[in-house]
């Protein structure tokens, strides 16, 4: 018997062997599933971000004196006076400078 199991685990070895050396399988389809999870992390984060991101950027460029805008800070407020690279913020008779990018949005909007 003990000559029989040696030699049982020896055939089961060669078979695998022979079977593994007649499957052709393309390199690239082993490649597919990261693929996948690349394009989807790209259509699920990234760019929706970017739009975000260009969205907030038209609106900084877009500001006007008298606007109510909402801050990073959570701060909502009037712009009275602005810079190239600065906005005054009339917040309750209180003036507020804050660097434009400080700046995500109209106060009554939901965005972050």
């Amino acid at each position: 018997m003990a000559f029989g199991l040696p030699q049982l685990m020896a055939d089961v070895a060669w078979l695998l062997a022979q079977a593994e050396g007649e499957t052709d399988v393309n390199p690239l389809l082993s490649w597919l599933p990261i693929i996948l999870i690349i394009a989807a992390f790209y259509f699920f984060a990234i760019r929706p971000q970017r739009k975000r991101s260009e969205n907030v950027r038209t609106f900084q460029s877009g500001l006007e004196i008298g606007d109510e805008v909402r801050t990073a800070g959570g701060i909502i407020g009037v712009v009275s006076g602005m810079s190239d690279n600065e906005v005054m913020l009339d917040v309750g008779g209180v003036t507020l400078r804050f660097v434009r990018g400080a700046i995500l949005g109209s106060a009554g909007s939901e965005d972050s």
